[in-house]
């Protein structure tokens, strides 16, 4: 793998590092595809809400105001940093077939989104999703539509052979209840030590 990797590399000398390069350098690198992926399941119709698979830099614009509420909401704890997501890095993710974003409508209007992560486990060489984002507007938390999202998350990486599924917790919210009856399992306890920016050199 590695002398595919330098093969490619030499090839590639002086030319400049676009994004299809870098794919491809990627690719040369791991072995492993790397492009957008595409939707494998149809949207899901849940009384008035619609829930499916998008991509982030088609709904940016629309995903910006739920995250803003989302970090008012449950990241408290580090609220002397000021929210400033890297959707540049997102994107890009994204494009390579190592980030999905899904979300929940509401009669056209984006109300909820989770977002995962898609990395290849170095323990079992499977793949696993790691969530960043777990999020509905207080308003549309009725009904069984966390279920539903949860759900239809599930079957979608479970269609992409994905093996596991990792989720974090705020203690802020009853998420893990409504994961743990879901068949989410309690691993383990995450601990953070925010020092803030004017620490980080």
């Amino acid at each position: 793998m590695m002398s595919r990797l330098k093969e490619a590399l030499e090839r590639n000398v002086g030319n400049k590092l676009t994004p299809e390069l870098a794919v491809g350098l990627l690719y040369a690198a791991t072995g492993v595809p790397v492009s957008r992926i595409e939707p494998t399941r149809p949207a899901f119709e849940y009384v008035d809400y619609v829930i499916q698979h998008e991509y982030l830099e088609d709904v940016l614009e629309e995903i910006k105001p739920v995250h803003q509420a989302h970090w008012a909401e449950t990241e408290g704890y580090r609220h002397g940093i000021a929210l400033d997501p890297d959707y540049e890095y997102m994107i890009n993710a994204e494009r390579t077939g190592r980030f999905m974003l899904f979300t929940v409508r509401n009669n056209g209007q984006l109300v909820g989104n989770c977002m995962m992560y898609l990395t290849q486990s170095t323990h079992t060489r499977k793949w696993v999703a790691e969530e960043d984002t777990i999020f509905i507007d207080k308003d549309h938390r009725k009904g069984r539509v966390g279920i539903k999202l949860i759900q239809y998350v599930e079957r979608v990486l479970a269609d992409l052979s994905v093996t596991e599924i990792r989720v974090t917790v705020k203690t802020v919210n009853r998420v893990g209840d409504l994961l743990q009856a879901l068949g989410y399992q309690h691993t383990a306890n995450q601990l953070i030590k925010v020092l803030g920016e004017a620490h980080v050199q």
